[in-house]
């Protein structure tokens, strides 16, 4: 609840000492969102119950705007928003590295209290309102600046986000040859690298002892000549220091072409054929995205169920792989003491932020394009369980498929298993090239990759060209205009990304633009919507808009007002205490310039908060008709006259009468909270 709940129920108690409260459930009864003092509006003789019955008409303006076609359009699309390139190659690893199914219990938990509350409240702002992110803190003008943050963060993911999906393409034509070339080593990277085409355990060491060698094989050089010279009836090998696999030296020396850092002389000029690369992905996401949710909503009925197809294709391949059982050991056999471990938590806590895509804007805008009575409650639980249950389908498939590769070379899974780029690609392209015919494998998972960044890349774009849209509405019949010009702008934009030292750009944006940034965003969000605008003001808006409130209630409102905002606190302050710079692959960190880069761009991305609160705390003082404290105060975090629900009508909840008890009216700038009854 807002903090003007305690000053209007202090006001009240200070005016008359013989008023009583009752805590009692309220009627669903709301004040317009146009008038300016006390009373309800002409017309309410319309119950609820009526007023659920049917689509109401929609608000004017909507048609403009646009809706979705129907309600599987809306599902695919969120589904492809939260469930994208990370839920491959990112949270199986970071499972395995911080407890297997500890882990998963860590980020169950998480999703519980901070996850799905989060999830079903953006999806609620945006449904109810039928606005964007910018638009939609009319509910508190003060907080518009996170709308902005929103937008900005979602640019800057989208411009490095297509970038991987270009790596993506590249892979996927390579797989078009006769012979995969990340299975072969050039001549100079033998000189250079020490290459070998595929990674193997090193034979055990020889000795002098005649009878021990001869039950050997094969066994690696004493690199002693005394007894190496009496090992010649032997095979004696000489082992290769610092080896390095040619699928590793592909990507890094073939695809990205990686620098030796990040100084401006290391740069290099963008690479032509990862170039023709990103530029093919904007072409795919602009043509798809061309005519806004009306095109990229027919769309998604491939890009969202095609991976599901591959992967469900990998995981029974990979199942009956020799050895697989050992991945799946290796990924879910729980080290409960790890649960102890805040290091844990924190990775949890991340991944679940990355993964569902909370606080980027998306879900805000997906949800205002709803129909205005959709059940979107069930609809938050069913894409954060299929977020969740597609993580570990995608752990399955890729420790299943490394714990075969483990077994064919005669290694471990740990020797093998890989984070970051490192496990999309170079360790699971090594290992598909073991699946026979290795070609169609791999044409179908780096497909499947590109599939998967192309939903999360449309949701991305969208948020930016709906919070456009929303600003100034007559841009909407520009939109394939506005849309091409912003995909000509990204790729510009991410041309740096595919010079030799782009890869080290790309982990700037991403450690700073949108790591950092999103949790401190996601904190300052929650606050705003239950503790200014207010939690039962914002439950009682879901019971108009659905007709009653959500299942379990209670939960909701303790999450939303309690444990989210505290334990998103806690996490912005361990990562703040435990900040770690991004690092080279050598582990040596990144140069200072290159970090004051990456907290510029962290700070121009939160910026918008603190500034528009300053711009509209001293626009209040240009206002004459604001002379008290108190008005000064409903001007920055009241909601504004056009926060109304999106179905046509200019009031909230209808007093009825009956089955709620008497009429209570909600008055715009009044009690927030109307659980709370005052009587005299």
């Amino acid at each position: 609840m807002g903090f003007r709940n305690f000053e209007n129920l202090y006001c009240i108690f200070k005016t008359d000492t013989n008023l009583s409260v009752k805590f009692q459930e309220s009627p669903p009864a709301y004040s317009t969102g146009n008038q300016t003092g006390p009373g309800i509006n002409s017309g309410h003789g319309q119950s609820p119950a009526d007023a659920i019955e049917g689509e109401l008409e929609p608000q004017p303006g909507s048609e403009d705007r646009g809706q979705w076609g129907n309600k599987a359009e809306f599902i695919l699309s969120c589904v492809g928003l939260s469930v994208g390139l990370g839920n491959v190659w990112r949270f199986p690893y970071i499972a395995y590295e911080n407890g297997g199914a500890a882990f998963l219990v860590a980020y169950f938990v998480l999703q519980l209290l901070i996850g799905k509350p989060m999830y079903f409240m953006e999806l609620v702002m945006g449904q109810f309102s039928a606005k964007g992110p910018t638009k939609v803190w009319e509910m508190n003008p003060s907080a518009k600046g996170i709308g902005i943050a929103m937008c900005i963060i979602s640019l800057i993911v989208a411009v490095y986000y297509n970038v991987i999906m270009a790596y993506t393409l590249y892979f996927f034509f390579s797989s078009m040859q006769k012979d995969l070339p990340w299975t072969e080593c050039k001549e100079e990277w033998i000189i250079e690298d020490n290459c070998v085409e595929e990674r193997r355990p090193a034979p055990p060491l020889c000795t002098d002892n005649s009878t021990e060698m001869a039950l050997l094989t094969a066994c690696t050089c004493t690199n002693n000549a005394t007894i190496d010279s009496a090992l010649e009836n032997f095979n004696c090998t000489r082992t290769i220091a610092n080896a390095t696999t040619a699928a590793e030296l592909f990507f890094e020396r073939e695809v990205i072409q990686r620098s030796v850092g990040v100084e401006p002389e290391n740069m290099g000029e963008p690479l032509w054929r990862l170039t023709l690369c990103l530029l093919l992905s904007w072409l795919v996401v602009v043509f798809c995205l061309i005519k806004g949710i009306k095109s990229s909503g027919k769309v998604v009925y491939f890009t969202a169920t095609f991976p599901y197809i591959i992967l469900l294709i990998l995981l029974v391949r990979g199942c009956l792989l020799d050895g697989a059982i050992d991945g799946i050991d290796f990924l879910f056999v729980p080290k409960w003491d790890k649960l102890t471990d805040l290091d844990v938590w924190v990775a949890a806590a991340g991944q679940m932020f990355f993964s569902l895509s909370v606080s980027f804007g998306g879900i805000i805008m997906y949800g205002s394009y709803n129909r205005f009575r959709n059940q979107v409650y069930y609809d938050a639980l069913f894409i954060s369980i299929m977020d969740l249950v597609t993580s570990v389908i995608a752990g399955f498939v890729v420790f299943t498929t490394l714990g075969g590769m483990a077994k064919t070379i005669g290694s471990t899974v740990d020797q093998v298993a890989k984070g970051g780029y490192a496990l999309a690609f170079v360790v699971y392209p090594e290992a598909l090239s073991n699946l026979p015919p290795p070609q169609l494998w791999s044409i179908l998972f780096f497909f499947m990759l590109f599939t998967l960044g192309l939903d999360s890349e449309f949701g991305l774009m969208e948020t930016v060209l709906t919070c456009l849209q929303d600003e100034f509405p007559k841009t909407r019949k520009y939109k394939s205009y506005i849309c091409v010009g912003l995909g000509i702008s990204c790729f510009l934009l991410a041309l740096p990304c595919v010079c030799p030292g782009g890869d080290y750009v790309v982990t700037i944006m991403d450690h700073y633009g949108a790591d950092f940034s999103v949790l401190f965003l996601s904190c300052f969000e929650v606050i705003s919507v239950m503790w200014v605008y207010g939690v039962m003001r914002f439950i009682k808006d879901i019971e108009y808009m659905l007709g009653s409130k959500p299942h379990g209630w209670p939960y909701w409102v303790f999450c939303w007002s309690v444990t989210s905002p505290v334990l998103i606190a806690l996490l912005v302050t361990y990562r703040m205490i435990n900040y770690s710079s991004p690092q080279y692959p050598n582990d040596e960190d990144f140069p200072e310039f290159a970090q004051a880069i990456g907290w510029i761009l962290l700070a121009v991305a939160l910026s918008p908060v603190p500034l528009w609160f300053i711009y509209l705390f001293l626009k209040s003082y240009t206002k004459s008709s604001i002379t008290t404290f108190r008005e000064r105060m409903n001007f920055m975090f009241a909601p504004t006259d056009q926060w109304v629900p999106a179905d046509g009508k200019q009031r909230y909840l209808l007093p009825d009468g009956a089955g709620h008890g008497p009429a209570y009216p909600m008055y715009k700038t009044g009690i927030d909270n109307p659980a709370i009854i005052v009587e005299k």
